[in-house]
């Protein structure tokens, strides 16, 4: 689930808890008792006390069985449990009265991925994101499971539209040329690491340019060499480090290389292009 890992690390049960912060509660005069009552409990959640908030969810709901915002904070705490077929549950019963609520569509295909049942989670965030296009995380995690199972042309159509909608964001621009490498469409991926240069140039560092010149000479030694002596004083740049597995591995030190691959995805889960060549 985590060969892509963006977005699936998200806590989706504070998620839940910020979503009541953005949409609010209905403050119907004629239902202030029952406003009073859940806005009582989404605090208490906030406060991390989730007993306490569990205990109050439980009659209330049993008050108010068919209220949407009950049934969310319900998911939010089974969420927060990992009890993920009763989040499935309370989730349902929100789509079921609101087929539009992104919110409980994005969880339930996370809850769904989770399960390992990617048909479901797929369903779930293509529905999300009919209602809503831009939204981020679900367009994420469809990727993830398009690449988790070798469908390059989807993964890459999902980060196009990402690009699309946050045309500044490095990281994925990052990706989506990491993409366009590992299907051999360079040109693509020139124009795109490009762009992503002249947004960001403060992210693309002036060492690593002077190694791969060396790399492209062919003086592997000196390249290991320098990879070595900036690993000491930056050992958290898993970009280093991959590039040392890289050249360890055109050394013919394959079970090194290996090693510092999974180094990079250590400290950076949603390395893609690590991911790639450990796979490879």
């Amino acid at each position: 689930l985590e060969i892509l890992g963006r977005a699936i690390t998200v806590d989706t049960a504070d998620l839940i808890w910020h979503w009541f912060g953005v949409v609010g509660l209905l403050k119907d005069s004629s239902e202030s008792a029952q406003y009073q009552q859940l806005d009582k409990i989404i605090e208490l959640m906030g406060d991390r006390k989730m007993e306490a908030a569990e205990k109050e969810l439980r009659l209330y709901l049993f008050e108010n069985p068919s209220c949407t915002r009950g049934r969310m904070a319900a998911a939010a705490i089974c969420l927060q449990k990992n009890q993920l077929h009763s989040a499935i549950e309370e989730l349902n019963s929100v789509y079921l009265r609101q087929p539009n609520n992104t919110m409980a569509l994005y969880a339930l295909g996370y809850c769904y991925e989770r399960l390992g049942q990617e048909a479901q989670a797929v369903e779930f965030y293509q529905d999300c994101l009919k209602f809503k296009n831009h939204l981020q995380l679900p367009r994420q995690r469809l990727a993830a499971i398009y690449f988790k199972n070798s469908q390059l042309e989807k993964t890459i159509a999902e980060y196009e539209l990402l690009k699309n909608e946050y045309p500044d964001d490095i990281s994925t621009l990052v990706t989506l040329g990491h993409l366009y490498i590992a299907n051999a469409r360079y040109a693509e991926a020139v124009e795109t690491f490009n762009t992503a240069i002249l947004i960001h140039p403060d992210n693309f560092h002036t060492e690593a340019s002077d190694i791969d010149q060396l790399i492209r000479e062919g003086r592997l030694d000196e390249a290991l060499e320098q990879l070595e002596d900036l690993s000491e004083t930056q050992s958290d740049r898993a970009d280093l480090i991959m590039k040392k597995g890289d050249v360890l591995g055109m050394l013919g030190a394959t079970a090194e290389s290996v090693c510092q691959y999974e180094e990079a995805i250590r400290i950076r889960p949603d390395f893609l292009e690590a991911t790639i060549k450990l796979g490879t």
